[in-house]
């Protein structure tokens, strides 16, 4: 028999309407950034990064306290796939069909990592979620793919996986922010690997304990 979400049955009646005051938030926060920010690679202030992952903090909260969760309800992940289908992947295909990477290298630096991306992420927290998955770790699972893609990862094995000669330095905006600039390629898999404690500790995290005490959540066993 399945029973109601924890969130439905909290002591505190808000605790329902988080994830809804969370996706409206973070609608009208990936608006803000869409219209009013500049579509570029490189970070000209530190705030447009801010404004980028304070809206998407917003989206992963709302769909970490989604109270409906049931295996039913899988109809709601085909929303993202048309998204995806209908313009997305579409949009990138033609940069690389329409060899229009270089000329348009901005836009498609967007469409690529931060769309496409983190709709990824988003999409798997939600397949969790609705799954029976808790907020707390879905929230982890969330935390833990922007932290990888963030650690300099990405920008290491770019330079492995791909047929070109490795660079005395990485040029990647989000380490220049924290190093001031270029670094060389080992201090590059230095910066990647001193993210794994942090990684590990983020899912070490009682978030679940956390989010059952703040919201009066019913202390039923979590699995």
């Amino acid at each position: 028999m399945n029973h109601p979400d924890p969130l439905l049955t909290a002591r505190r009646p808000w605790a329902a309407h988080i994830w809804w005051i969370a996706l409206a938030a973070g609608a009208a926060g990936f608006a803000f950034v869409w219209l009013a920010t500049p579509h570029t690679r490189d970070i000209e202030a530190a705030w447009q990064l801010a404004a980028k992952l304070v809206a998407f903090a917003c989206l992963c909260c709302a769909v970490a306290f989604f109270p409906w969760v049931s295996p039913r309800l899988h109809w709601l992940l085909y929303a993202p796939f048309v998204f995806l289908t209908g313009y997305l992947i579409p949009r990138i295909s033609w940069f690389y069909y329409g060899d229009g990477a270089r000329a348009h290298g901005d836009a498609f630096y967007t469409h690529l990592y931060l769309l496409l991306y983190p709709g990824i992420v988003l999409i798997a927290a939600a397949a969790y979620r609705i799954g029976g998955g808790t907020p707390g770790r879905c929230l982890k699972i969330m935390a833990s793919g922007v932290l990888i893609v963030f650690s300099g990862f990405l920008d290491v094995m770019w330079q492995v996986v791909n047929p070109v000669a490795i660079p005395p330095t990485i040029d990647a905006p989000h380490i220049n922010l924290f190093t001031g600039g270029p670094i060389s390629f080992g201090a590059a898999i230095v910066f990647t690997l001193a993210h794994v404690p942090i990684l590990v500790g983020i899912n070490l995290l009682p978030l679940d304990r956390w989010i059952d005490r703040l919201t009066g959540a019913d202390a039923a066993p979590r699995s």
